[in-house]
């Protein structure tokens, strides 16, 4: 999950912050007044399963204490914070995986790639 390395994503997620957050070198102050995070409306009843590797899952238990939420909720909004961030974005899906990829996949990318300009108002490129 390249979104619990980038800083940028967690300054997005530090308004959640409850309790201090340690990402590399810096500290994040938590705040007990800060915004809560409204399961109901983040996700739509959709459900994804993903595995992680141990040091990854202590990484976002680590995040989930400190926003004060469950460790599945810290883990969506990391991903919601993946597909926000144009950089993290781009490194996940570079030119070597695209070549390695078949015309219907490659496709349905595409279709991926218009609807994430569309939730931003921008057009984003994933395909230099």
């Amino acid at each position: 999950m390249i979104a619990i390395n980038s800083r940028e994503c967690m300054e997005g997620l530090s308004m959640y912050f409850k309790r201090d957050y340690r990402h590399d070198n810096t500290i994040f102050r938590g705040d007990f007044g800060a915004e809560v995070i409204q399961k109901r409306t983040i996700i739509q009843k959709q459900r994804i399963h993903l595995r992680f590797k141990a040091y990854e899952h202590e990484r976002i238990s680590a995040l989930a204490y400190s926003m004060d939420c469950s460790v599945s909720l810290a883990a969506t909004m990391l991903l919601i914070a993946d597909i926000r961030n144009r950089d993290v974005s781009t490194q996940m899906v570079d030119s070597e995986v695209i070549s390695l990829l078949d015309p219907g996949r490659i496709k349905s990318l595409k279709m991926i790639q218009k609807y994430i300009s569309k939730l931003n108002d921008e057009h984003i490129s994933l395909f230099l």
